[in-house]
C-alpha cells in the first residue's frame, strides 16, 4: 500500500513548456504542458473566389531563465502590482511578462545611452563575471 496520495485532478499551466509562473513559485508546483488544441476548421472557399493566403502563426520566442534577487520590499511591491493589474494591464499579466518588459526598457535605454543604440555584444555560452551576492 502506497503512502502517497495521487492528485484527484491536474491543472495544466498556461505558460509555455519549461516556463514557470508566479503560481508555480507560490505552490512549489512544476509547470506541465497544456493539452494540444486542435487546429481551427476553416470552411472551403467558394469556387472561383479569391481568398487571402492563410495567416502564419506568430513565431515562438525562445526564452531563457534568469534568476535574480531583489530586496524583499520590492518583491512584495511587484507581487502586489501583478495581483492588482494582471487582468487589466497587459504588461502586468504575470511576473515573467512584467520582468521582461522592465528589462527590455532598461536595456534599450542603456543601448541608446552607451552603445549608439546597438545591442551590446554577447556570445552564446559566455558567462557573466561572478559578483558579490545581493544582501551580503
Amino acid at each position: 500500500m502506497s503512502t502517497s496520495k495521487s492528485p484527484k485532478f491536474a491543472i495544466h499551466s498556461t505558460q509555455p513548456p519549461g516556463a514557470s509562473s508566479v503560481l508555480d513559485e507560490l505552490t512549489g508546483g512544476a509547470p506541465t504542458a497544456p493539452a494540444a488544441a486542435a487546429p481551427p476548421v476553416r470552411a472551403a472557399p467558394e469556387p472561383g473566389s479569391r481568398t487571402a493566403p492563410p495567416e502564419s502563426p506568430a513565431p515562438r520566442v525562445s526564452r531563457d531563465p534568469i534568476r535574480v534577487q531583489v530586496p524583499r520590499d520590492l518583491a512584495d511591491r511587484v507581487r502586489g502590482a501583478i495581483a492588482a493589474l494582471a487582468y487589466r494591464v497587459p504588461e502586468w499579466a504575470s511576473l515573467n511578462v512584467a520582468t521582461a518588459a522592465a528589462l527590455e526598457q532598461l536595456v534599450s535605454q542603456a543601448e541608446r545611452e552607451h552603445n549608439n543604440g546597438e545591442p551590446f555584444p554577447w556570445q552564446p555560452g559566455d558567462h557573466l563575471l561572478p559578483g558579490r551576492r545581493v544582501g551580503h
